[in-house]
This record gives structure tokens, sequence and C-alpha cells, in this order.
């Protein structure tokens, strides 16, 4: 009891101290994080296009089990941990914002020597992708994303998940996810994330408790939380407009994490995109509805070949 009041105490002197603004300028122009190994597996073979694929908040690559065996048959893939999820490394450290997220994927890209990407992001792992995407158009990354693939993406300013807002209060989120047990909070998840609870796999829940029970997890998940909307954001709303390669957006129409009027205006601000909305699907059309996003990606991919 003693070793988690002096967690909490400590929590909140960090709180209080000062924090590096969580802007493009100083995270993306002026980074200079300490280099990262992000757990990863691949499929298919290496002369095929490369589909990089990046998970939500709370998620790890294997929630792209129900997409590879049909895409490794044509394609090249390689999906990732982010940092602080899955089996990636969890640094006690405050660079969990969507920009670090993207320099160390940038990282990665570049000492693989990946190239002609398709990036397929979804959740917080979509805003990643687009803030990689920006990276492009400004020049830090050069020429390595050849297609956007956004699954109900993060992208603009909005009220937060109320399950994601309890955690950003004081004491409240530290002790809540302390406190639940690791497999009642990734029930709680699914059930928020998907539009029919009968469809949620088992095996789905038990991955993420195991996930969320792993050394450093649940200080990562706190970290990203707290650092998920940038404080810039308006710059980088407004920058969509710039982002000219090929783009699918796809969206669960009853997702309630966040509401499809923002796969709308995505749509709308990206001048390369073509938007399809899942009628009765949720916040994780990946493993609720993965037939109808394989086909949509098939499509996709075939009507936009590489350059």
């Amino acid at each position: 009891m003693l070793r988690v009041l002096l967690i909490i105490l400590s929590l909140l002197f960090v709180g209080c101290a000062v924090k590096k603004p969580i802007t493009w300028e100083k995270r993306v122009v002026e980074s200079n994080l300490t280099h990262l190994d992000l757990a990863f597996s691949e499929y298919g073979k290496e002369h095929n296009e490369t589909m990089l694929f990046i998970h939500g908040f709370g998620e790890s690559r294997y929630t792209w089990r129900f997409l590879v065996n049909d895409l490794s048959k044509k394609y090249h893939l390689v999906t990732i941990d982010l940092k602080g999820f899955g089996e990636s490394p969890k640094p006690e450290d405050d660079d969990y914002s969507v920009y670090d997220q993207a320099e160390i994927v940038k990282e990665f890209i570049e000492k693989r020597n990946l190239k002609h990407l398709t990036v397929v992001g979804r959740s917080f792992g979509g805003g990643v992708s687009l803030v990689l995407a920006l990276m492009q158009e400004q020049g830090i990354i050069r020429d390595k994303l050849d297609r956007l693939i956004l699954i109900n993406s993060m992208s603009y300013s909005q009220k937060l998940p109320s399950m994601m807002r309890v955690l950003t209060y004081p004491i409240i989120g530290f002790l809540g996810i302390h406190l639940m047990g690791d497999k009642t909070i990734a029930k709680e998840a699914y059930n928020f994330a998907f539009c029919n609870d009968e469809l949620i796999p088992l095996s789905s829940v038990d991955h993420s408790a195991k996930m969320l029970s792993m050394p450093s997890a649940k200080y990562a998940y706190l970290k990203t939380v707290n650092n998920i909307v940038p404080d810039d954001i308006e710059f980088i709303e407004k920058s969509y407009k710039d982002i000219k390669i090929p783009t699918l957006i796809l969206w669960g129409k009853k997702d309630v994490s966040i509401p499809y009027k923002f796969g709308k205006r995505l749509h709308k601000d990206l001048p390369n995109s073509h938007l399809k909305i899942f009628e009765k699907v949720g916040h994780m059309p990946q493993e609720e509805a993965p037939r109808r996003v394989l086909k949509e990606i098939h499509k996709f991919m075939g009507e936009n070949p590489p350059h």
C-alpha cells in the first residue's frame, strides 16, 4: 500500500513539472529520441509490395491477424507494436505522443529500408500514419509512402471517449487502471469498441489482458492517453489538404469512440481519398468485419498501382 501511495505522489509531482510541448516543432523538427527496437512480424514474400500495419491505442499487432493470411498471398506485410504496447519496449519517459511514435516508426522504416509502402493505420495508429504522410510532404521522409489506408482514424480535436477520459483524471485514472483486473479492462474495452458484442473474439480479450499485465504497460497506457492530443492539433488539421497520396478511409458507422462524421471530414480534407462506411460495425472493423475490410483493401490496391 505504501508503494502505491509513493507512486501516486511521484506521478502528481511529475504532472506538475514542466512538460515538453507536444508540437510538430518540438517533437518532429527538434526530435532527439533515443533508438528503440520495435517488436514486429513479417508475412509474405519480401519482393512483393510492402504494407506496414500500425495498430491503435491499447492494441498490438495481434489485432491484424484476421487480415494477414489473405493479404500475404499477394503482398509483403509488416505488422509492428508501437512503443509502449504489445511486446515493444515500454520505457518510463514522456515520449508517447503521436509525433514521438511517428518518429520511431520513421526510424524503423529507414532501418529496414522499406520502400513504396502502403501504410495501414487505425485509431491512434491512423494518427501516426497521418503524421508520417505529413513528414513525407515536408521532405523529412524521402519518398517511402505510396498509399495510406486509415481505419477509424484519430485525426481531429474531439472529446476523448469516456473510457480514455477517466484515465486522464489524476489519482482516479491511476487507481482505476491498477486496481481493476486486466481481463475486466480488456473486456470493457472490447464491449466499447464492437457494435455487436457477440462477435468479440475471446482470444482478443485474453491477448489484450496479457499485454496489459506486462511490466510498465500501464505506465505506457497512462502516458499515451495524457499525450494523445497534440498541443498544435489545429496545425495538423489544416495540413491534411497537403497529403496527395491515394488514401482509403474505412469507418464503422457505429463507432462511439471516433464518430463516423470525422471520417467524412477527413475524406473532404484529403484531396485524393476514398471513403467507405460499414453499417452496423463499431470502432474495430479489422476484427468485427474483416471480410469487408479485405474486400475494400484489395479493390483500393488494385485501383491505385504503385508509382
